[in-house]
């Protein structure tokens, strides 16, 4: 029975290479689509609400630099300069200029088109019901329409990996959804929104137009995908402790989603025990940010480049499976 507490990451500098393909992957991609993404590097604001977390995060800029990004301690006068809304009881905060952002509403949108202009056939709204598989090699995907066929299949299925059918279960590395839950509010005419994105204890914040999104819950909850008066109540109250305007603001949308889990928190990446059978998933709460580092990654593997340590610490294969 796998473990599904928490751990430490299996490969700290998975997330320094993604978020370093980023600005390419984002120009190669409104590119190839013709459709922006709206990446941009606005920073990010880690907030000191405790003097504990204050002393941790003013130690920071030094090994952040000592990496090549931009940060820098900022105390609380300095901070509410730099963003009025926040609260004067905030203590500080670390800043990040070269952290970015990106629409992930728009994103799914760029790569279908990205991948149509690239000659690649997509087929939409087709259920697949099982995988193909023909003497312990993978041959296609069953769906209600027919077989596809196909060489090589690329398990990118979220939280659904572990439904297909067609494939013993323990062929399959454990991924189990989790349920987050996110909220936004609309700002009064005239009021600037922050430009950064901002983390506080147990929220955090995204400007998106005249929207700030407000995140996440993590719950244990199966497929379940409704939303909540209590998580609505939370993420409110926890936004509003950081910004105290919040509350005289309009709720605007409420939603929730899956997001796929493995049991040590770290991905899922490269080939299974069936030949020609890979998956990519697992990410958490990185899906994006992970994209681009994730994409090199499986073509590598695929045209049988040798898999790095890095690739290798996140082996579907890892979780005691035959």
């Amino acid at each position: 029975m796998p473990n599904w507490g928490p751990k430490k990451p299996r490969s700290p500098n998975l997330p320094v290479r993604a978020r370093a393909k980023w600005p390419h992957f984002a120009q190669e991609l409104e590119a190839g689509s013709g459709a922006r993404i709206f990446y941009r590097e606005a920073g990010s604001l880690l907030l000191a609400e405790s003097a504990d977390r204050a002393r941790a995060l003013e130690s920071k800029p030094a090994e952040l630099t000592r990496e090549g990004r931009a940060a820098a301690w900022l105390p609380s006068a300095e901070l509410r300069l730099r963003e009025p809304l926040l609260s004067p009881g905030l203590l500080g905060a670390l800043h990040i200029a070269d952290d970015a952002q990106v629409d992930n509403r728009a994103l799914p949108d760029a790569l279908r088109i990205a991948l149509m202009n690239a000659g690649g056939v997509l087929h939409e709204h087709s259920d697949v019901r099982a995988l193909a598989i023909q003497d312990g090699r993978v041959r296609g995907a069953v769906t209600a329409d027919g077989l596809i066929a196909a060489d090589l299949v690329i398990l990118a299925c979220g939280a659904w990996v572990n439904l297909i059918g067609g494939i013993a279960p323990d062929a399959l590395p454990p991924v189990k959804p989790a349920k987050g839950q996110m909220a936004a509010c609309e700002a009064p005419a005239g009021t600037a929104l922050p430009q950064a994105l901002i983390w506080a204890d147990d929220v955090y914040l995204v400007p998106r137009g005249r929207r700030l999104f407000i995140g996440a819950t993590v719950e244990d909850a199966s497929f379940d995908t409704s939303v909540s008066r209590e998580a609505r109540d939370y993420l409110l109250q926890a936004a509003a402790r950081v910004i105290p305007s919040l509350t005289e603001w309009r709720l605007a949308e409420m939603w929730s989603g899956l997001r796929p889990r493995t049991p040590d928190d770290a991905p899922v990446l490269g080939a299974t025990t069936v030949d020609g059978l890979f998956v990519a998933g697992g990410q958490f709460r990185n899906g994006i940010l992970f994209a681009p580092a994730v994409a090199d990654a499986l073509c590598s593997l695929i045209l049988g480049k040798p898999a790095s340590a890095e690739h290798r610490a996140f082996d579907p294969r890892r979780f005691n499976l035959p």
